[in-house]
C-alpha cells in the first residue's frame, strides 16, 4: 500500500521523481488473504513469471539505495516488504536510509516493534510508520492477517506515539470486515492515530483466489467513506484512499473531507517499486520487470516504455470518461492479474457495474479457502 507524497520540488531531469519505495524482502510472517504481493502468484497465474531469488547482502543492498537516490532525484524513502521487518538488517537499512534521504515511510505489520526499536527510529528521523489494522475486533483483525498479532500492532502504535514517531492506519476494505471502519476509526482515535489510508481489497498475487469472499461491495465502500466523511473532522482523522475508486462507482465529488488518489503510474509522483534483487517495477502491484539497478543505470531503467503505454491502454468501457486520464480504469494491474489483460475491467469495476458477474469470475479463478492462522506472533520481541 503507497504513502501518498506531494512533490512541489523542481525536477533536474525527466527521469527525477520525488519518490521510491524498496522492498526489503519477499517474506512474511502473516498470512493476510488480500495479500496483494505479486510473489505469491500461483503457478499459471498472470502473475506467476515475477522473478525471485537470494536478496543482496547488506553493502551492496545498501549501495543500490544510494544509487538509485542519487540518480532519481528521489527524496522520500518507503520501506515494505513482505514484511521488512524479519529481514535481519532491516534496522541497518533503515538507518541507512534515513541518512540518504530527506523523508522515510515504514510500512510493517506492527509484530517487531519494541520501546527500544520506536526510539531508534526516533533518533533516525524516520518519519512515519504504517500499521495495518483490519478490524477493531481482536478476533476479527487476526483472522483476517492470518496471525495473532492484534496485540502488537496496538503495542506498537503506542510505542511509537510515546517515542514521537507519526503512525499511520492502514485499513483495507473487504466483504469479512464490512462491519469494522467505525471501530477502526475509534480505534485510532483512541490511540492517537491522526491518518488513515483507506484501501480497498485490489487483487494481485495469491489475492485473486480470494476474491469471492473478499471482494468488498460498493455499498460498503460508500458507508465507509460517508462515515469517515461524517466523523474524520471531528476526531481529527485525516482519511485518504490509496487504492483507486472509479469515480462511475462512487460520486467522489461529494466528499469534502477525504483525500481521493487515482493510478501513480505515469504521473508526477510514480509509486516505483525497487526490491532485495534490484529489479525496477512501476508499482507494487505490477510484475512487469523494467530494469535491473544493478544492470542499468537509473535513466535507462526508467526510459522503459512500459509505464507509458500503461498509461494509454483503458478499459473500453472508460473511453470518454471525464475521468479516463485520471482514474485510467482504477487498479488496472488488478485487472491483468485477474483477467490476464490490462484493458480488462479491474474486479472492483468489473463487478460493480455488475454484481452477477461474480459467479462466472470466480468460477474462471479458482477460490480458495482461507489462509492457515499462525499462531504465536504476539510473543515477538523486535527484529529477528
Amino acid at each position: 500500500m503507497s504513502v501518498h507524497v506531494q512533490d512541489d520540488r523542481e525536477r533536474d531531469s525527466d527521469s527525477q521523481i520525488p519518490r521510491l519505495d524498496f522492498e526489503l524482502t519477499d517474506a512474511c510472517d502473516h498470512r493476510c488473504g488480500h495479500c496483494y504481493n505479486v510473489w505469491t502468484a500461483d503457478e499459471g497465474d498472470p502473475n506467476a513469471s515475477f522473478p525471485t531469488g537470494r536478496p543482496l547482502e547488506t553493502p551492496d543492498f545498501k549501495g543500490l539505495m544510494s544509487k538509485a537516490v542519487d540518480q532519481s532525484g528521489a527524496w522520500h524513502l518507503t520501506i515494505t516488504g513482505g514484511e521488512p521487518m524479519i529481514r535481519k538488517d532491516a534496522m541497518d537499512i533503515i538507518e541507512h536510509a534515513c541518512a540518504i534521504a530527506t523523508s522515510v515511510t515504514l510500512i510493517t505489520n506492527g509484530s517487531h516493534i519494541t520501546q527500544e526499536v520506536a526510539e531508534k527510529f526516533a533518533k533516525w528521523g524516520l518519519g512515519h510508520v504504517q500499521l495495518t489494522l483490519l478490524a477493531g475486533d481482536r478476533d476479527k483483525h487476526n483472522a483476517l492477517k492470518g496471525a495473532v498479532c492484534f496485540d502488537d500492532t496496538v503495542r506498537s502504535a503506542l510505542f511509537l506515539a510515546d517515542a514521537g514517531v507519526h503512525v499511520q492506519c492502514c485499513y483495507v476494505a473487504m466483504k469479512a470486515n464490512e462491519d469494522q471502519f467505525e471501530p477502526v476509526m475509534e480505534l485510532c482515535a483512541a490511540l492517537g492515530i491522526r491518518s488513515i489510508s483507506y484501501n480497498r481489497m485490489s487483487p494481485t498475487g495469491r489475492a485473486i483466489h480470494h476474491i469471492a469472499r473478499l471482494m468488498p461491495t460498493i455499498d460498503q465502500i460508500e458507508a465507509d467513506l460517508d462515515f469517515a466523511e461524517k466523523r474524520g473532522p471531528g476526531w481529527g482523522l485525516s482519511v485518504a484512499t490509496a487504492m483507486p475508486i472509479p469515480p462511475c462507482l462512487v460520486d467522489i465529488d461529494k466528499y469534502e473531507w477525504v483525500r481521493f488518489g487515482f493510478c501513480s503510474t505515469g504521473s508526477n509522483s510514480p509509486n516505483i517499486v525497487i526490491d532485495a534483487r534490484g529489479n525496477v517495477r512501476s508499482c507494487n502491484l505490477s510484475s512487469g520487470v523494467l530494469g535491473n539497478l544493478l544492470d542499468d543505470d537509473w535513466e535507462t531503467v526508467f526510459a522503459n516504455p512500459y509505464p507509458r503505454t500503461f498509461k494509454a491502454t483503458v478499459p473500453d468501457m472508460c473511453r470518454g470518461c471525464a475521468y479516463e486520464t485520471s482514474c485510467q480504469g482504477g487498479c488496472k494491474e488488478s485487472g491483468f492479474a485477474t483477467f490476464g489483460s490490462h484493458t480488462h475491467p479491474e474486479p472492483l469495476l468489473w463487478l460493480g457495474s455488475d454484481p452477477s458477474r461474480l459467479e462466472a469470475l470466480t468460477a474462471d479463478v479458482t477460490q480458495k479457502a482461507p489462509p492457515k492462522m499462525k499462531r504465536g506472533a504476539d510473543t515477538s520481541h523486535g527484529p529477528r
